[in-house]
């Protein structure tokens, strides 16, 4: 048997096996009881809190609401004119479109009748073209035949007389050359160049 005591309580004659089991016993019981206390309380503040709600004032959403609707009814009414004045716009756009229609297929007839017409001629005309076409192409041949020997002979004229010129410009500058090179030679022997340098 053993004495204990704990922060002013003294219990005796307790074996220490029994210790080891009744302490987290008390420990366990007391902890629950701390638990149940604080939910208590806290249920207690929750239900206050409950019975203060006071519910916001949303008068004035309802009468933004009512704005609203009786706006969006008159936005409705003038999409239903607008929708309306479509609906005839569209009725007289499609006889529009059925007159058009039918004036156009009367101008496609009279176009093919035309075309027709313009075949036939143009058939007839075609084997004159080649006719035509084929006389202007042998006299084109002999046209360009001639054309050619008379340019062959004109170039062959120009290389000619530009080679005499150049001929004539070479020997001019041949003779510029010597000239120059018997002026410069002069002024080289020339003995009062020769005094000037040394002054």
């Amino acid at each position: 048997m053993a004495d204990v005591e704990y922060k002013g309580v003294h219990l005796t004659g307790i074996k220490g096996s029994y210790l080891f089991v009744l302490l987290p016993l008390f420990g366990s019981i007391l902890g629950g009881l701390w638990g149940g206390f604080e939910l208590w309380s806290r249920y207690q503040s929750m239900e206050q809190k409950i019975n203060e709600y006071v519910a916001p004032d949303l008068s004035g959403f309802d009468k933004r609401l009512e704005v609203f609707d009786t706006q969006l009814q008159e936005k409705l009414k003038s999409v239903d004119t607008d929708v309306n004045a479509l609906k005839e716009l569209v009725a007289d756009a499609q006889e529009s479109a059925r007159d058009i229609r039918t004036d156009i297929k009367g101008e496609v007839n009279k176009q093919e009748d035309q075309i027709a017409a313009i075949d036939k001629r143009s058939r007839s005309e075609s084997q004159e073209t080649r006719t035509i076409i084929r006389n202007a192409e042998k006299n084109f041949g002999e046209l360009e035949m001639g054309m050619l020997s008379t340019i062959r002979d004109l170039v062959s004229d120009t290389s000619k007389r530009w080679d005499d010129k150049l001929t004539k410009v070479d020997s001019q500058i041949e003779n510029l050359e010597k000239k120059v090179d018997k002026k410069i030679t002069k002024a080289l022997e020339n003995p009062l160049a020769a005094m000037s340098k040394t002054k």
